[in-house]
């Protein structure tokens, strides 16, 4: 076990995070203490948990390893994750904490009195879909990383990850998550920003300005890659200094596009178009986000919270830049050899694990592992709770036991947690080459084409009616799964539609259409005034 280190950082990590869900325990001896944690977290726990709930593995791994490959093309991911929280705040987060509960189909309900079970329907489907598949791609990225750490093997590997999340859920409820998420959001922004600091100090002499001028120096791997001239010149000086690789390749190729040239890894217009859509309006719709503003106690909280958020994003992302920089100058020839070996799934997710290697050692290693780990179990367990909670209080609570108890209602959500970890092992297993920022990119598209135009339009929009609620949501997850089930098994095109990285240009536009024909055509506009006047109160 040539990583023992590293590995009892990780593990010393995750321990960390089993004692704060045991500690616990206590607090989900009732639904709303489960489900919400009673709305008794402060907006700064909050800030953080959601910030370490919404920094996940693609984020963390995803992001910088893009930017590593392909340069200033792989930050837009980061961008449209960010400018997305702007929305939630400008839009939905006071409505939602104003008249919502638990979940995010109460705040549908509270509007529509009379069609819950329709509604909550619906939008159980969306959340479960949802959370698996926004599972997948943490318990994808936990697989790798002991891959490297450990040499194990993929499936044991992703059995254990997703083990420990139930656990972590089953155990603490949503506030034993809160304060999880929140610790591990520290600790994944530590990491990051520890390995900004170091790697400008020993790869750049402490010079900032240095990152900026190598990455003007720099042909992307992804470009080196597909020169075989490249290949063979990066192969030969790998073990050479952090530098040398990067000025033969440039001279080389001269005319190549630098790491800070638009356009090297960008697709299609109709690709980028969809990411685009996908990431801006996604956040709108993710129910493990969206939940955390039913944990505050206000919506003046609610607001205080995603501002928080916000600020630690954009410090977050800003720093994720330029190490995604730095881990393209340290580890160049390694990126070239990865990328013309066809393994971009393993060179995008573990470039910041090598990095950690590279500058310090199985030390820096278990620091970055850990940051990653806490990623990954943190958006897990939101991913979990959220989608837990819709089992049990929309599907248990709301349509099948009406007259159920309390602890009946617990049970189930247990035993929902256990099963639904089972499902995403099951399919992480199947997709376990697949980048993990491009599959949340996804998940982003799915919640943008269910929630978001629902959510949207009954706070805002008066001639909303129920039944396009439900017909427009359908509408929206039937296609959007579509799309990025097509792309999942290599399918080219449907009814003449080419199959894009992303659905969302496809199946949010088309939910948007329904949702406002269906308005157009019915008449239930629900308990519009009542919802209005508590949905925007102060």
């Amino acid at each position: 076990m040539e990583n023992i280190v590293a590995l009892s950082i990780v593990m010393l990590g995750i321990a960390l995070s089993l004692f704060i869900s045991f500690y616990h325990r206590r607090s989900t001896s009732s639904t709303a203490n489960f489900y919400v944690a009673g709305g008794g977290i402060s907006p700064r726990v909050n800030g953080w948990a959601m910030l370490g709930d919404y920094a996940s593995a693609a984020s963390f791994l995803g992001v910088a390893g893009a930017v590593a490959l392909m340069g200033v093309d792989g930050w837009w991911l980061a961008l449209g994750f960010f400018a997305a929280w702007i929305v939630v705040l400008l839009l939905i987060a006071s409505p939602l904490k104003n008249v919502g509960k638990y979940t995010v189909a109460d705040l549908l309900n509270a509007r529509f009195k009379g069609k819950e079970k329709g509604i909550r329907t619906i939008a159980m489907v969306s959340t479960l879909a949802l959370c698996v598949m926004y599972l997948i791609p943490q318990i994808v990225g936990a697989g790798h990383l002991f891959g490297l750490l450990l040499g194990w093997s993929y499936l044991p590997t992703v059995m254990v990850t997703g083990t420990l999340m139930g656990v972590f859920v089953i155990l603490g409820g949503m506030k034993g998550t809160s304060y999880n998420q929140a610790i591990q959001g520290a600790i994944l922004f530590g990491a990051l920003l520890f390995l900004l600091v170091f790697g400008i100090v020993s790869i750049f002499a402490g010079n900032p300005v240095g990152v900026i001028t190598a990455a003007n120096e720099m042909v992307p791997p992804l470009l080196a890659a597909a020169n075989p001239e490249a290949v063979a010149l990066t192969a030969s000086m790998a073990n050479a200094a952090p530098g040398e690789a990067i000025t033969a390749v440039r001279e080389l190729m001269p005319a190549a596009a630098s790491a800070v040239t638009p356009g090297v890894g960008l697709r299609s217009l109709a690709d980028n178009a969809s990411l685009v859509i996908a990431l801006f309006f996604g956040v709108l719709g993710l129910p493990h986000i969206l939940i955390r503003f039913y944990t505050v106690s206000s919506a003046k909280e609610a607001r205080k919270s995603a501002e928080i958020t916000i600020w630690g994003l954009a410090i977050f992302y800003a720093a994720v830049f330029f190490v995604g920089l730095i881990a393209m100058y340290g580890l160049y020839p390694q990126l070239v050899a990865l990328l013309a070996e066809g393994k971009r799934g393993v060179a995008t997710n573990m470039t910041m694990p090598m990095l950690g290697d590279m500058m310090g050692g199985q030390v820096l290693l278990g620091v970055i592992a850990a940051g990653a780990m806490a990623a990954m179990l943190s958006t897990s367990a939101g991913l979990l709770i959220s989608a837990t909670t819709s089992l049990s209080h929309d599907l248990y609570k709301g349509i099948l036991r009406p007259d159920s108890t309390d602890e009946q209602q617990l049970r189930f959500a247990k035993i929902g947690a256990g099963c639904l970890a089972l499902i995403a092992i099951g399919m992480s297993v199947w997709l376990k080459d697949q980048n993990v920022a491009m599959l949340v990119g996804m998940c982003f598209g799915i919640a943008a084409s269910t929630f978001a135009p629902a959510l949207v339009f009954a706070v805002w929009w008066r001639k909303l009616t129920s039944q396009a609620v439900i017909i427009g949501m359908a509408t929206g997850l039937v296609t959007s799964l579509l799309f990025t089930f097509a792309r999942f098994f290599g399918v080219d095109s449907i009814i003449g539609l080419d199959v894009l990285i992303n659905p969302a240009l496809y199946s949010m536009p088309l939910a948007v259409v329904v949702t406002i024909v269906v308005s157009l055509m019915t008449n239930d506009c629900g308990e519009l005034d009542e919802f209005m006047a508590k949905a925007h109160g102060k």
